[in-house]
């Protein structure tokens, strides 16, 4: 939709998916143009479906936005990670991409305008891939990151499959997990080396983009952040929580509106995909 020529050290293209949810991607979109860097922002949008409002609508609140946007429309559901990647490839076909690309939700909003630049103050050695920041949650007064600091077993995965192949069973099992998460408060940690990273938000380098740029997430969603984990792993390289940089995570506002039997079908073959794909071969 909009041309990009900028190529200062700030330079970062924010990837999201929008999926009958104009209304927040708009409001992301607003929050990202009062960046203090956010000349140097490209938001790219992959239109995974259309929601109530119009796609002229949509369009003409999207040029009244000061920041760099384009809007790309595969024709059909992707998925969330397979979105981003299209998203990515469509960019990239004219464009040069930046050294960091933002993976995110649109249900964020950031602790300060100088976010991007407090990401950049830090020095990332060539083996960090991944970045996340400090995720807060206001629903669970808690923090996200990191989230797994350890690999999953292949026993863990197998009783997550097992929960999520009874719909019934997992619907406690989340009401248990949600409880647990408000009574715990997780406190911010300080930043280190983890396995894997909360989905909602994560910077990824442009090196471990090429690769994922060719490679197909099988499920439609669920269980990114253990993909990437692994393939981060497999080529001997980490993910880095950052705590010198915070965003806010309002949770789920698209997957949340799912019954529990599709949420658990989604679950369950994410599930069985890392496990076929990492744990068995």
């Amino acid at each position: 939709m909009f041309e990009n020529d900028n190529n200062s050290k700030y330079k970062i293209l924010n990837l999201v998916t929008l999926y009958s949810n104009e209304n927040e991607v708009l409001e992301y979109a607003r929050k990202l143009s009062k960046q203090s860097v956010s000349s140097e922002i490209v938001l790219v949008i992959v239109m995974n479906k259309k929601g109530d409002m119009t796609e002229d609508d949509f369009c003409e609140d999207l040029k009244k936005i000061n920041l760099k946007i384009h809007l790309y429309k595969p024709g059909r559901n992707l998925g969330y990670l397979n979105g981003l990647i299209y998203g990515y490839n469509q960019y990239a076909i004219r464009h040069q991409p930046p050294e960091w690309i933002v993976m995110s939700n649109s249900d964020i909003s950031f602790s300060n305008n100088d976010f991007f630049i407090d990401f950049y103050k830090d020095k990332y050695n060539a083996n960090i891939w991944l970045v996340g920041p400090s995720v807060y949650s206001p629903e669970n007064k808690s923090y996200d990151n990191p989230q797994y600091k350890n690999r999953h077993t292949l026993k863990s995965l197998e009783k997550r499959i097992f929960i999520f192949k009874r719909p019934n069973l997992a619907y406690y099992y989340q009401k248990i997990a949600s409880i647990k998460a408000k009574l715990k408060k997780r406190k911010k940690e300080e930043s280190q080396y983890s396995y894997s990273l909360h989905g909602c938000f994560f910077f990824i380098n442009k090196n471990f983009m090429e690769i994922l740029k060719d490679k197909k997430y099988g499920p439609l969603m669920y269980s990114e952040e253990a993909y990437l984990a692994e393939l981060i792993r497999l080529n001997n390289k980490k993910c880095y929580y950052n705590s010198k940089i915070e965003l806010i995570h309002t949770g789920s506002t698209v997957t949340g509106k799912l019954e529990i039997h599709m949420k658990s079908k989604y679950f369950q073959e994410s599930l069985e995909y890392i496990k076929q794909k990492f744990y068995l071969e």
